[in-house]
């Protein structure tokens, strides 16, 4: 999983609900289950899930020491049939 955060400002045009926005990019072969990793952290529930084409995302808040985080976790799929396009 990749990862970076930023601060968010209540007085820009950004998120004012929470106090600091990670985005994670979840990259792997296909098939391995990283939609079904997301789909676990975000409800709690699997359930059968048809391969991702292309990237979906979710977003979840958590509260950790006080502070309220916003998680943006994109899911990539099928990256292997669209890698040599982006390789060129």
């Amino acid at each position: 999983m990749l990862g970076s955060s930023s601060s968010s400002s209540s007085k820009g045009g950004g998120n004012n609900n929470c106090d600091y926005s990670f985005k994670i990019l979840l990259i792997g072969d296909s098939g391995v289950g990283k939609s079904s990793l997301l789909v676990t952290f975000i409800s709690n529930f699997v359930h059968d899930l048809s391969p991702t084409i292309g990237v979906d995302f979710k977003i979840k808040m958590v509260t950790i020491g006080g502070k309220r985080l916003k998680l943006t976790i994109w899911d990539t799929g099928k990256i292997d049939m669209i890698k040599p396009t982006l390789c060129n």
